[in-house]
């Protein structure tokens, strides 16, 4: 009996040497994850976006016409962006005219349409009216499904630039700027001479012309240098009746070949003839003091 709980007694000792010598199971080690590197959105300016937009073909244009590219590059802006649509309701030959002086007056409408700060659709629906870079004030009407601005409608809101904001609009806005015409130059009178010759040519022609300047007292010489025609001089169907005076009524002065018919004037005015010549033309004598 004893042998039998000595043997039991070895056995147990021996299944907690086992136990307690026997090694824990190794961790289970999970791997850290390489991170994927991420590209930030780059957010364009609005001249790159305006350029690479179909919609904005016209406008891109007429920005580059106008060297406004690069004008909105630094600081915050806001751009009413009116569409190829928007340009073609203007006035047949209208951007053709602004084009031909895209500094001048197309710079100035396209300066109506920006607004020196970035207002995105929830600022504009709390304005009255917003101030352009060309000076305009425009008046700002929300009603709570539209917006307008300068009487354009905003179509497209929130384009968000890196310089700012583009709102499209339906219409150019264009600007109350007077138009600027050169004043035509004057064309002097010619210098009155104390004595013209008017020639009938071989050619038909009248030189210098048939009608000339003299001053009070000057004379003027008719001078028929044609060999195949005689020519003349008349007053007009319905002459002035100070023309009868120096053009003999009504009737022809007929002048001959290598003849001439001269007349003095004295006083001051424009006297009208007619010319007795293939083709029959008029003229005047213009007689100043």
């Amino acid at each position: 009996m004893k042998k039998l709980f000595v043997v039991l007694a070895i056995l147990f000792i021996g299944i907690l040497l086992a136990g307690c010598t026997s090694q824990p199971p190794a961790p289970v080690v999970t791997p850290t994850p390489t991170p994927v590197p991420t590209t930030a959105v780059q957010v364009r300016g609005c001249y790159a976006v305006i350029a690479d937009d179909p919609q904005f073909s016209v406008l891109g244009t007429a920005l580059r016409a106008a060297k406004l590219e690069t004008a909105f590059d630094n600081g915050s802006f806001t751009i009413l962006a009116p569409n190829d649509n928007a340009f073609a309701q203007l006035p047949n030959g209208t951007l053709t005219t602004l084009l031909k002086e895209p500094e001048g007056q197309l710079k100035q409408v396209l300066l109506n349409h920006v607004i020196d700060r970035t207002l995105l659709s929830v600022d504009v629906t709390k304005l009255n009216e917003a101030k352009t870079m060309q000076g305009t004030v425009l008046k700002v009407n929300y009603t709570g499904d539209a917006v307008t601005i300068g009487g354009a409608k905003v179509t497209k809101t929130d384009i968000v630039c890196k310089n700012g904001v583009i709102h499209v609009v339906d219409r150019v806005i264009v600007p109350a700027v007077p138009v600027i015409t050169a004043t035509p130059t004057p064309t002097p009178s010619p210098t009155p001479q104390p004595s013209v010759t008017i020639t009938f040519t071989r050619d038909l022609t009248i030189m210098p012309s048939t009608t000339v300047y003299v001053p009070v007292g000057g004379k003027v010489i008719w001078k028929n240098d044609d060999p195949m025609k005689p020519h003349g001089i008349a007053a007009l169907d319905n002459p002035d009746p100070a023309s009868l005076k120096y053009f003999s009524n009504q009737s022809a002065q007929n002048i001959p070949y290598g003849k001439t018919f001269e007349v003095t004037f004295n006083q001051v005015g424009r006297f009208n003839y007619k010319t007795v010549f293939q083709p029959e033309t008029t003229g005047q004598i213009i007689v100043t003091k």
